[in-house]
């Protein structure tokens, strides 16, 4: 498949759209410092902007991303990048879980904080990986983002998880090839690439930049704007059997 032929199969969702246009309180959880920034930097600092609660949660510690430096050094320098990132979005409330970077637990371990942290913040939006993303191979990737989905299929059931039930709230995967929306972040864009740029201890020259705005501007293109961030939005009853998933009504 070629880039135009991806781009034309892409079936976008107003009804999904306006799931993300209408969030108030929303909540990423994420696998490694700088995935939220990378994932949803745009649509984050916009509704930031327009009086949204946001936290952040980040999955494992970010440890062993350097070539160069020590285990110690980066946890510290990865959690001081991770900061400011989320101060440049406009944010600061910003929760670590501390999980070993690349050794992240599998979701029958992980999705046990992750249901206590959503019970926690009772989010109408839940924003994280996309678990299914064709040859994603990273542990930490696979394994936060089905415990999250997992978490939003278990977050109403008292005998499941600590912590009080809450209602079950839409999920939002980035980092995915089979969007159903693509949000027009073309005001907030250059924000989102600044709080990218914080995370210099990973990318020390702008070539990985260079590739999100591509990317970015692709996405963009689909929807006819300068740029775009791209999610695959599902509802909590679309997380089990449910042959029609994902699917645009007739």
């Amino acid at each position: 498949m070629n880039l135009s032929d991806f781009l034309n199969s892409i079936e976008l969702s107003e009804f999904r759209r306006k799931i993300l246009l209408s969030s108030r309180r929303i909540i990423s959880i994420q696998p490694h410092p700088d995935d939220n920034e990378i994932v949803a930097g745009g649509y984050i600092t916009h509704k930031i902007e327009e009086g949204a609660t946001f936290r952040l949660v980040v999955v494992s510690d970010g440890r062993k991303g350097s070539r160069t430096l020590t285990e110690k050094e980066l946890i510290e320098i990865r959690r001081e990048e991770q900061e400011k990132a989320l101060h440049i979005l406009g944010a600061s409330d910003l929760k670590f879980l501390g999980f070993v970077d690349s050794e992240v637990p599998p979701p029958s371990i992980l999705r046990n904080e992750i249901i206590k942290t959503i019970r926690e913040f009772a989010p109408d939006l839940v924003i994280t990986v996309d678990p299914f993303l064709p040859y994603e191979v990273h542990p930490d990737h696979v394994n936060t983002g089905l415990a999250v989905l997992q978490s939003v299929l278990f977050a109403e059931f008292p005998n499941i998880g600590e912590g009080k039930p809450v209602g079950r709230p839409p999920v939002a995967l980035g980092f995915t090839n089979s969007p159903n929306v693509i949000y027009d972040c073309s005001e907030t864009f250059e924000t989102k690439i600044k709080a990218i740029k914080t995370h210099r201890s990973q990318f020390r020259d702008d070539s990985f930049i260079d590739l999100i705005r591509t990317i970015s501007t692709i996405y963009g293109r689909r929807i006819g704007s300068h740029y775009g961030e791209a999610f695959r939005v599902l509802m909590p009853e679309e997380l089990h059997v449910n042959v029609l998933a994902g699917m645009n009504p007739l």
